[in-house]
């Protein structure tokens, strides 16, 4: 009975572990959060997201590494640092997904970590031989990790030899089979990012502040009630969002605190002249301008279809006969078709009711700048700070009437 009791305990303590594994939806959520943790310098919460995920998954190299370079950074438990960099350089691939929760293999900055690791240790000749492989393998995307890297090398002090043990077993090496590489899936690229390379001349340090870090790049329309805000990509993947360069902290420190009042709570001081995280400026996301703008009248219509080439599909042809005062605007290569001209969406809305009811199901509101088709988002938000203004403008001449 007590054998049987035993295997019992065993079988329900094996469902547990099993009940007890991640989704994929919470290693992603972890992985990200671990990521964004590594991008504000959060080094110990990035640690424990990590650490979790490596728990889950031993055979991940990118959690590996990703892990290993929280150890390497702080310069804590250097030896289990340079024990999982190790390990993670042999999935080593030069197409590598930053912000994929998917991605197994690693960076070319792999590299780096880990000769960042040998240095701090005092490994000092395998600090060497890892930068000559950063040499041979690094693209070049950023110049100062091959600069630091040499700094790390020559600040390197040897640490003191162990006393050999008086006698030294020799345990032959069994041969490891190598695993099959398994064909790798690519995710489908979600955004084009246009970035131009930052140079600084000015030594010194310059003072900004980040008031957002994100996986996913939005525009800077984003972000109401502020202006001047430039974007940038770190070797993470994540996109940091800056306001301001200026050479003396203190200035820096009162612009933080009106952007606090603004509601952005979470705005802290940063060093722009960091290259880990500010030396690739983001320019266009998807071939449009980050800091796009929309200036004069918007109005919202109802789209119910569009087509290239000169002839009209047949059965966008039959709308002709469904709905009256039809316009045509060419966007790009695209004619676009649409019913209705209003000043809220809630009209257009409402309206599109009446559309998709007529036959068109399909139908949908879509915004536009005199002719130029803008983002349905950045539009309400445009008509909204435009109504603030006017509200603004009206209280000020009521007040300035009534002295």
């Amino acid at each position: 009975m007590k054998k049987i009791a035993l295997v019992l305990a065993g079988a329900l303590l094996a469902l547990t572990v099993t009940a007890q594994r991640m989704t994929d939806e919470e290693f992603s959520e972890t992985f990200k959060k671990g990521i964004l943790h590594l991008s504000n310098n959060k080094l110990q919460l990035a640690e424990e997201n990590f650490k979790t995920l490596h728990q889950e998954d031993e055979d991940n190299k990118n959690v590996t590494y990703l892990l290993g370079q929280t150890y390497a950074r702080q310069g804590e438990q250097l030896p289990k640092a340079i024990e999982l960099l190790e390990s993670s350089i042999k999935a080593y691939t030069p197409n590598y997904k930053k912000t994929d929760p998917t991605e197994k293999r690693v960076s070319e900055y792999a590299y780096y970590y880990l000769l960042m690791a040998y240095s701090k240790n005092g490994d000092c000749d395998k600090t060497l031989n890892a930068l000559n492989q950063f040499y041979t393998i690094y693209s070049y995307e950023n110049e100062w990790y091959l600069v630091d890297a040499q700094e790390l090398f020559r600040n390197c002090k040897p640490k003191e030899p162990e006393a050999e043990p008086e006698e030294q077993i020799v345990q032959e090496e069994k041969p490891v089979e190598k695993e099959k590489p398994k064909p790798y899936k690519y995710p489908e690229q979600k955004h084009i990012i246009g970035t131009k390379d930052i140079q600084y001349t000015y030594k010194g340090m310059e003072w900004g502040i980040q008031v957002a870090a994100v996986l996913e790049p939005v525009y800077t329309y984003e972000f109401p009630g502020l202006r001047n805000i430039e974007v940038y990509m770190d070797n993470n993947g994540v996109y940091r969002y800056i306001i301001g360069h200026f050479m003396f902290k203190s200035q820096a420190e009162r612009l933080l605190k009106l952007i606090k009042k603004k509601g952005y709570n979470d705005a802290f001081l940063v060093n722009v002249k960091d290259k880990q995280k500010f030396s690739e400026q983001v320019i266009t996301i998807d071939q449009d301008n980050v800091n796009k703008k929309i200036v004069g009248k918007v109005d919202f219509r109802v789209q119910i279809g569009a087509f290239r080439g000169d002839t009209v599909p047949d059965h966008l042809m039959e709308i002709y006969l469904k709905l009256d005062s039809i316009s045509e605007t060419q966007v790009n290569d695209l004619t676009i078709m649409t019913v209705g001209s209003f000043d809220t969406y809630e009209e257009a809305s409402f309206y599109k009711e009446l559309v998709q009811d007529l036959g068109v199901k399909d139908a949908f509101v879509a915004a536009f700048n005199y002719n130029r088709k803008v983002d349905l988002r950045h539009a309400i938000m445009h008509i909204k700070e435009q109504q603030k203004a006017i509200e603004n403008r009206k209280k000020k001449e009521s007040e300035t009437s009534s002295q």
